[in-house]
Formats: C-alpha cells, structure tokens, sequence
C-alpha cells in the first residue's frame, strides 16, 4: 500500500487500530482481527465509520498503521493483530517479518510515551487524500465499474471476493481504477 491508495476511511480507521493495538501494547497480549474491530467499536460507539467497520478490511487499515511506524521508527504494532483461527499473523505480515521477533520490540517499547502523534499523522493524510484530483465516483456508477470488471476477470478472482464488496465499492468511489480497487481488496485478504 502507498499513500496515494490510502483512503481517509483507511486513515480514519487505522487511528481507531492504533488506539487500540497501543493498549494490547501495553499488556503485552495480542488481538483477533474481529476483536480489533470490535474494541475500536467499543471505543467509539457513535462513530459511523468505525461502526461499520468489518474484519476482512482490517488488513488494509492496519498497512496503514504500519506506515507511520515505520515514519516514526516505532515497532510495528500491527504484529499484536492475529487470526483467530490460525493464531498468528496473516500471510502478507509472514512473508516479510518474523512476528515473534517483532513482537518482542513491541512489547519492549515505551508505549506510555506516545501522545496524539498519529492523530496528526491522520490529519495531514486525509489533507493530502483532499488535495488529490481525483473524480468523485458516485456509487452507482462504482458499482457498474465494479460489475463489469467482476465479469470481464471472474476467473482470476478470489472465491471470496463478493466479502470486499464494500471495500472495492469504497476504493472505486475514492479514485481507484476497478484493477487497483480489486487487487488492494484482494491484498488486504493476503495481508489481514
């Protein structure tokens, strides 16, 4: 994921995910993916967009907090989100870090330092999402896209992908081309 594919529903969620992913920090624990979502639901019971968030989206949100750590020369806090059925880590996360060794730089961290420095980091992400040109899709027509893509490439597509739905219809209305709105919704699968 680059920042110019990050969404301000990606930046807006990925705040929520490290609120809560700071707290599993301090408890040196990990979280479920669907528990993830959940506690940042809990967190803010009435925010829309964290309201309807959803598990299998949690992978590109969580890229999105692997960024500013990265900036921010922290761990990578996302290694605390896990499956619950496979208790490790996704398969994008595997292919590039060793959870446990980075688990341990997580739990070793001064959490208790941390301030709003991902708040800002939100707000100059949703500015520069606002500042790009793209076209405002509206959702019948990202749906269209959506459908015409769907039929031209079923056959190359994930089983599951009708789960992305949401996620394909969101990206396509942000700008995306239905080739980047399909294979980021297929990566976040890879990498949740």
């Amino acid at each position: 994921m680059s920042m110019q594919t990050i969404t301000t529903t990606d930046a807006h969620l990925a705040q929520a995910y490290f609120t809560v992913l700071v707290e599993v920090a301090k408890q040196k624990k990990m979280i479920p993916y669907g528990q993830l979502v959940e506690e940042a639901k809990r967190l803010y019971p009435n925010d829309p967009i964290i309201k309807s968030a959803i598990a299998v989206s949690a992978g590109r949100r969580l890229n999105v907090v692997r960024i500013f750590t990265n900036q921010h020369d922290m761990p990578d806090l996302t290694s605390l989100a896990i499956s619950k059925t496979a208790g490790e880590c996704g398969v994008g996360f595997l292919k590039s870090f060793d959870p446990e060794l980075v688990r341990k730089q997580v739990y070793a961290f001064d959490w208790h330092a941390i301030s709003s420095d991902f708040s800002g980091f939100v707000e100059v992400t949703q500015k520069e999402i606002r500042a790009r040109k793209t076209p405002k899709i509206k959702e019948p027509e990202a749906l269209q896209m959506m459908h015409t893509h769907y039929k031209a490439h079923k056959d190359t597509l994930p089983k599951n992908i009708a789960e992305h739905r949401p996620l394909i219809i969101e990206l396509l209305m942000a700008g995306l081309s239905p080739e980047q709105a399909f294979e980021q919704a297929v990566s976040s699968t890879a990498s949740a």
